[in-house]
């Protein structure tokens, strides 16, 4: 309960004061850290944990996932990746991937990202792509940029936010016309029905995506 409300020094001693630990309690603590922006002392805490013989489930590795992909802490989450299955003996599951994924985009390491999607045993979810597309957005990548809004458009047909997001990643590339044939594609689905705009900043200018 601390933790979650942000009282990680509260939620330590409460911790710190049980008789046992199991992993309940570390994974607990650790979430608690690393939700509040304390990915490297969560990491400190996983690694005291192996130390004492507790063996990690595969909530606690995903949370540290989640901090260090909003930390830019990349090779202690590539890290903990490889520990799922060679230390644990777990199979990483839908969510490590997203994490991961989500990582490797926000560093800008998106081609890698991308061969990760290709790879992984699962069927890549609609939150999967749409964080590899959310990364290239960040890092003006256009051709995979199209690659995770083709996929987008398959598995959430009516959300009109991936064909905005898509014509972000053309505004900044100055393809005027791909954005206007997206625009199209959105009309002759009967989407964005009412008039809206996103601002997209290129090089200095404010422009003006109209997707209506």
């Amino acid at each position: 309960m601390y933790g979650k409300c942000g009282s990680v020094e509260d939620a330590r001693k409460v911790f710190d004061c049980l008789p046992e630990t199991d992993v309940v309690a570390w994974t607990t603590v650790i979430a608690g850290y690393g939700l509040h922006g304390h990915a490297r002392t969560a990491i400190l805490l996983y690694d005291r944990m192996v130390e004492l013989g507790v063996k990690p489930n595969s909530v606690t590795i995903a949370s540290l996932m989640y901090s260090c992909s909003h930390a830019g802490i990349i090779d202690e989450g590539l890290r903990l990746f490889s520990d799922l299955r060679k230390v644990h003996g777990l199979m990483p599951n839908p969510e490590h991937y997203f994490c991961l994924v989500d990582m490797l985009g926000r560093a800008g390491r998106i081609e890698e990202a991308y061969r990760l999607i290709e790879d992984m045993p699962f069927k890549p979810s609609a939150s999967l792509w749409g964080a590899m597309l959310g990364a290239c957005v960040l890092h003006e990548n256009v051709e995979l940029g199209e690659v995770a809004a083709t996929h987008l458009f398959m598995l959430e047909p009516e959300n009109t936010g991936n064909y905005v997001l898509l014509a972000k990643i053309y505004a900044t590339a100055g393809r005027w016309q791909a954005v206007q044939e997206l625009r199209k594609m959105m009309l002759k689905r009967g989407l964005g029905k009412k008039p809206g705009s996103s601002a997209v900043d290129v090089r200095s200018e404010s422009c003006q995506v109209l997707m209506q």
